[in-house]
């Protein structure tokens, strides 16, 4: 069956239905999208609102501007879906981890260059600009090598010698 080349009254008379109505075939998509809300609006059970509601949302961002459904749809009912939270939770999950990794990043840059400071003197601007720019596994890894430096002739043989920087 093409959705899109339904009548949405298919979708509009059963309510498990309604979020695929905002496929349905439809000269005005925004009066679509508000019949499909104002029909989850009857709904008695609050979970069945919600869950659908968040499914209509996410099938409507297929082909209308997320401003537009979020003036339509209540954002606090979207909240309490199960798709929802499962959505938010995951995305709070890799934002955690990004900003993990990314920290782990920072403090590695700023203990490499202490380090290096301490083991060979002044680290020229640029080559502290550069290092600062190195991905977390070639951080760690000038930890590791800048334990053998004497001078910053060691450092930039190390540089050179770096597969891609």
């Amino acid at each position: 069956m093409r959705l899109w080349e339904q009548p949405p009254e298919l979708f509009l008379s059963a309510p498990g239905l309604l979020p695929l109505a905002v496929l349905a075939r439809s000269e005005e998509r925004t009066e679509l999208l508000q019949q499909v809300a104002r029909e989850i609006q009857r709904l008695r059970d609050r979970r069945t609102q919600s869950n659908l509601t968040a499914s209509a949302a996410i099938l409507a961002g297929l082909l209308l501007e997320t401003e537009l459904i979020q003036q339509i749809f209540r954002r606090e009912i979207m909240q309490e879906s199960v798709v929802f939270r499962e959505i938010w939770e995951e995305a709070l999950q890799e934002g955690r981890q990004a900003g993990l990794q990314e920290g782990r990043r920072e403090e590695g840059v700023a203990m490499v260059l202490r380090l290096l400071h301490r083991r060979i003197g002044e680290i020229p601007p640029e080559i502290s600009s550069q290092i600062a720019a190195l991905p977390l596994a070639q951080i760690e890894a000038l930890g590791e090598a800048l334990l053998d430096f004497t001078s910053l002739a060691d450092l930039q043989t190390w540089w050179q010698e770096l597969p891609s920087k």
